[in-house]
């Protein structure tokens, strides 16, 4: 919307991916928005945003999130930007590395925890995920002509 010479960006509060219960997917998923998963995910993960893994989903593979609420399972190695929250019934078996994170009473955490730094996490993320390259299309969505 445009107000006088002022331009204000709207972008959806409530931007999720979600993969619902029922489902399961094998490969890479990479995303800016949200995630959460109620279903099964076996493979490389990345977003920009929170992750939330549902008290009946699975996931093996790699993770890489900005946060995460653990809810659920998951059996591999997980990168957090910022803070990952271990919920009461929640299990990981793998490796974790995060610069916070938070172990309720009756989670189950078998592996390694290693304290990281952010810098530390764009290390690792750009050792191992290859990310999109931007578009080349503008916000209006017109091909941009140089």
């Amino acid at each position: 919307m445009a107000y006088g010479n002022k331009t204000e960006s709207t972008t959806p509060s409530n931007d999720i991916c979600r993969i619902s219960k029922g489902t399961s997917i094998n490969g890479i998923v990479t995303s800016t928005s949200d995630i959460r998963i109620d279903g099964s995910f076996e493979g490389t993960l990345y977003t920009k945003g929170k992750l939330v893994v549902g008290d009946l989903s699975t996931i093996k593979g790699k993770i890489f999130c900005n946060s995460c609420d653990l809810w659920g399972y998951v059996d591999g190695e997980i990168y957090v930007e910022d803070i990952i929250n271990l919920k009461s019934n929640s299990s990981l078996s793998g490796s974790l590395k995060a610069p916070k994170v938070g172990i309720e009473v009756g989670a189950i955490f078998n592996g390694q925890c290693n304290i990281i730094t952010k810098e530390a996490y764009t290390k690792y993320l750009n050792d191992t995920v290859t990310l999109p390259k931007e578009s080349a299309v503008n916000p209006k969505g017109k091909e941009d002509k140089k």
